[in-house]
C-alpha cells in the first residue's frame, strides 16, 4: 500500500527549479519546508565557484542539486525546460546564464519564475535598472519576493504590481536558534557581547572598536568575534578581543547560549539574516540603522538598541546601555527578541512563495 501511494504521488509530483549563487543554511531550511508542505521535487542549480564559505547543503529527499560549471547557458536551458517545472526561483540575477534561462522558459512554457531580492531601494546608480527593467526583469520574472520593506520600495520602481511582491524570501532556522535556553540565564547572566559574520571593512568593525576601546568601565563585558575575511590580521592585534573562525550553526548555538548580547554595528546591510538568528537565540541586540532587517527584529529600549554605524559616539552610548543593565532587564529584553524572532519563520516564507504555484 505504501508503495502504491509512493508511485502515485510521483505521478502527480511537480518540479521546481532554483537558480542559486551561493547555498547557505537559511536556503536549505526553506527549501526542507517547501518539500514538507507540497508534493514537489526541488532542483538546485548552484555556483560551486566564487563561494565565500565553506558551507555545503545536507542530502534532503525529493531535492537534487546541480554544479552550475556543469552547464553552459543552452545546456542549463536544456535541463530546464527537460524538467518542465511548475515554478522556478531564481536568487542570482548576476549571472546573465539564468537571466537568459528564465527568459526562454518563461516564453516557452509561461510559467510563474520568482525573482528573490534583498536589495534595498538607494537610487543613484539603480535607476538603471530601473529603465532596464522592462527588458530584463519584467521579461524574466513574474513575481519577485523580497525580504522586507526597504526591498518592496525597489521591486515597486522595478515596476512589479503590488499582487507580484511577495513578502518574506529570508528566514533563519528559528527552530535552531529557539534551543538556546535563555532562561538558565538567570542565575548568571553571561557578560559577552558576540559578533558573527565577515571580517571587512563593510562591518563597521572598526567603529565598533573605537567606541568599545572608549569605555573605562565595561562591567567584566567581553567581546568575541567569530567569522572570516579580510580584516581578520587586524582584529587579532587587539588583546582584549576573541576571534573564532567559521563555525556551524550548532556551534554557533553554544556561543550564544554563552552570551548576553549581539552586536552588528555594518556601514551598510541590505537585510542581516544573522539579526532574525540572534533573535530567535533570545539575545538582547545592538544593530546599525542602516540593516535592512533591524525594523523587524530590533526595537529600541524593547529588545536593544540601534546607532548609526560610523557615529562612534552613537555607539558608545548604545554600548553603555547595555554595560550598564540590570540582568533582569537584560533577560526581559532576550524574552523580548526571541517574541520577535517569530514575525518570520521558514514555514511562512516556503508557504509565500508555494501559494504562487498552488
Amino acid at each position: 500500500m505504501d508503495e502504491r501511494r509512493r508511485v502515485e504521488n510521483e505521478k502527480y509530483m511537480k518540479n521546481i527549479v532554483f537558480l542559486y549563487s551561493e547555498i547557505m543554511p537559511y536556503v536549505t531550511i526553506v527549501i526542507k519546508e517547501i518539500v514538507r508542505q507540497s508534493n514537489v521535487h526541488v532542483h538546485v542549480f548552484r555556483w560551486d565557484s566564487k563561494r565565500l564559505t565553506p558551507y555545503e547543503p545536507p542530502e534532503i529527499e525529493n531535492v537534487s542539486y546541480y554544479n552550475r560549471s556543469a552547464f553552459n547557458t543552452q545546456a542549463l536551458y536544456q535541463k530546464v525546460a527537460e524538467l518542465k517545472p511548475g515554478i522556478m526561483y531564481v536568487s542570482g540575477w548576476m549571472d546573465n546564464g539564468y537571466l537568459r534561462v528564465c527568459r526562454k522558459i518563461r516564453k516557452k512554457f509561461n510559467i510563474p519564475i520568482v525573482a528573490g531580492s534583498d536589495t534595498q531601494w538607494k537610487g543613484g546608480l539603480q535607476w538603471i535598472r530601473v529603465l532596464l527593467s522592462p527588458f530584463v526583469q519584467k521579461q524574466c520574472f513574474s513575481h519577485i519576493q523580497v525580504s522586507g520593506v526597504w526591498q518592496y520600495e525597489y521591486a515597486r520602481r522595478l515596476g512589479f504590481p503590488r499582487n507580484k511582491i511577495l513578502m518574506h524570501n529570508l528566514s533563519a532556522d528559528v527552530d535552531v536558534f529557539n534551543k538556546v535556553d535563555i532562561e538558565s540565564k538567570i542565575h548568571s547572566y553571561p557578560k559577552r557581547i558576540i559578533y558573527i559574520g565577515r571580517f571587512d571593512s563593510k562591518k563597521g568593525l572598526k567603529y565598533f572598536l573605537q567606541a568599545w576601546n572608549q569605555i573605562e568601565d565595561r562591567g567584566g563585558w567581553r567581546l568575541t568575534f567569530i567569522g572570516n575575511g579580510p580584516e581578520k590580521g587586524e582584529l587579532l592585534k587587539h588583546s582584549n578581543i576573541e576571534v573564532l573562525d567559521f563555525l556551524s550553526q550548532e556551534q554557533l548555538c553554544h556561543q550564544l547560549q554563552n552570551a548576553g548580547c549581539f552586536v552588528l554595528p555594518s556601514i551598510f546591510e541590505p537585510w542581516a539574516l544573522v539579526l532574525h538568528e540572534a533573535a530567535a537565540a533570545g539575545l538582547p541586540i545592538l544593530a546599525s540603522d542602516t540593516c535592512g532587517a533591524a525594523p523587524y527584529f530590533v526595537l529600541n529600549n524593547y529588545n536593544g538598541f540601534t546607532f548609526h554605524p560610523e557615529n562612534v559616539e552613537q555607539i558608545k552610548v548604545a554600548l553603555n546601555k547595555i554595560l550598564s543593565a540590570e540582568d533582569y532587564d537584560l533577560l526581559k529584553m532576550s524574552r523580548n527578541s526571541r517574541k520577535l524572532a517569530q514575525r518570520i519563520t521558514p514555514e511562512i516564507v516556503a508557504q509565500t512563495f508555494l501559494n504562487v504555484l498552488q
